[in-house]
């Protein structure tokens, strides 16, 4: 019979008796507990660590479950209820990637903070890997080029971002197994996650905006013609765009319904499915210009269906391959990356022509809220966080509202003739010093009193 005793704060003792020979003895432990642990919670942890120890003394296998046994567990019970196709097999990827070949013959009971530290702290050094099929298991061959993964790529170590992704992998893994009872605290909610700089969301001027819509409509093939356009002018993301049929379209409200996109995963293929969040459930005003081209890209394809009714497969897709067939998921993005490239907008991808209508339509004081709608945001301070630095404007009308407050007190008044620096004024060195003003240039400045014209 095995013994759990409280030996002060924080501090345990477990012991049980093995038989040497003819007689008993005494195994004991000493245990030190996290102290965020309330005393109840301490007393089951210690319960536990005696079922574990006795087992082990017995030769027993233990009752506690590995990473390995509850991240099927979890998969199947706990995540693919609720969670999407493609986050189950993000999650999938995960897992089999770089957790359980490290931590997943480990019982959960024996992942602590401390080894989980010592993971992700190894992880961090690993170098990167492709997700890309390999050369054998593609249809055709690739495209001279192409490659699974450039060498500067292969000799990187894992970002911030990434470290980031598979410890919260472990991190929700673990709360599951909190909420059903298998530890009494979740260990990876004490690990440090790396911290990472957040990169600016590349934009566009817009002059440059302007022409790249200029080179777009007058350029590009129809479909890259609107997928680009639903991206830049309506913020709809590549799988929304690849959804997209003209049933969706409302004529004369001049609106879109996007209540669906387009996914894809190794084991299930492409399909059609609800959109990222529930906030991505929306209906977009389109600008009234973009509804004329819609219409007549629409009148295009029924042309075309009847033209040629033999080789038609659409089925009212508005952004199509070769006779109206659906697009793969990645197509448009391929098509603009190559389009940008041949026409000077190198690091533009297609997802950036969403942060560039998020950007034109700040610039422009419309309300954060109204953004976040059309972004498909789930909370407007996503947006806000996403593009405040894509708001200099509103920080310079804030500056001059405060501006007119101080004028308002009638203690400051700018003298006649003073200029307001503007930005690119070069300021005097330090040291320098500056001509004494000419009271002459300033009729209200005080007479000198030693000058008796002045004084009159």
């Amino acid at each position: 019979m095995g013994t759990v005793e409280h030996r002060g704060k924080n501090s345990w003792r477990i012991g049980t008796q093995i038989k040497v020979g003819d007689e008993w003895q005494w195994v004991r432990f000493p245990l030190r507990m996290d102290p965020n642990l309330s005393e109840d919670a301490q007393a089951r942890e210690a319960e536990r660590e005696l079922k574990k120890l006795e087992a082990r003394l017995a030769g027993k296998p233990s009752d506690v479950p590995t990473l390995r046994e509850w991240s099927e567990t979890w998969l199947a019970k706990h995540l693919s209820m609720d969670a999407s196709p493609v986050t189950v097999a993000n999650y999938r990827y995960l897992l089999s990637s770089r957790i359980l070949p490290q931590l997943g013959d480990l019982p959960l009971t024996d992942l602590t903070p401390a080894r989980l530290t010592d993971w992700l702290y190894n992880l961090r050094k690993e170098t990167r890997k492709s997700t890309r099929l390999k050369d054998e298991q593609l249809k055709r061959p690739r495209r001279k080029g192409e490659q699974l993964i450039t060498d500067a790529q292969a000799s990187k170590t894992l970002s911030a971002k990434t470290a980031q992704n598979y410890l919260g992998c472990v991190k929700t893994m673990l709360a599951a197994a909190v909420r059903v009872g298998l530890l009494e605290y979740n260990p990876a909610d004490r690990v440090q996650g790396p911290k990472r700089r957040k990169k600016k969301r590349a934009t566009l001027p817009e002059p440059e905006v302007i022409a790249l819509l200029n080179l777009i409509i007058n350029e590009a093939e129809t479909p890259l013609k609107l997928a680009v356009l639903l991206a830049m002018l309506c913020s709809l993301r590549l799988g929304e765009v690849g959804a997209l049929r003209y049933p969706s379209v409302d004529w004369d409200a001049g609106t879109i319904t996007v209540d669906r996109a387009l996914k894809y995963t190794p084991a299930e293929g492409a399909f059609i499915a609800e959109p990222k969040t529930e906030a991505g459930d929306r209906v977009v005003t389109l600008p009234p210009s973009m509804i004329r081209i819609l219409h007549d890209a629409m009148w295009d394809d029924v042309m075309e269906a009847q033209d040629e009714p033999e080789k038609w497969r659409g089925d009212y897709w508005i952004v199509h391959s070769r006779h109206g067939a659906r697009v793969n998921k990645d197509t448009p993005s391929k098509w603009f990356r190559k389009f940008a490239d041949e026409h000077g907008y190198q690091g533009l991808t297609f997802h950036g022509l969403r942060h560039v209508h998020a950007s034109m339509l700040l610039k422009h004081h419309v309300d954060i809220q109204s953004v976040s709608a059309r972004m498909g945001h789930s909370d407007p301070s996503v947006t806000l966080r996403a593009y405040a630095d894509a708001m200099p404007a509103l920080d310079q009308d804030a500056a001059a509202t405060m501006d007119q407050l101080l004028l308002a007190t009638g203690s400051v008044v700018p003298a006649p003739g003073t200029a307001i620096p503007v930005s690119g004024t070069v300021l005097p060195a330090a040291g320098t010093v500056l001509p004494a003003a000419d009271p002459a240039a300033d009729p209200s400045a005080d007479p000198d009193p030693d000058d008796p014209a002045a004084i009159s």
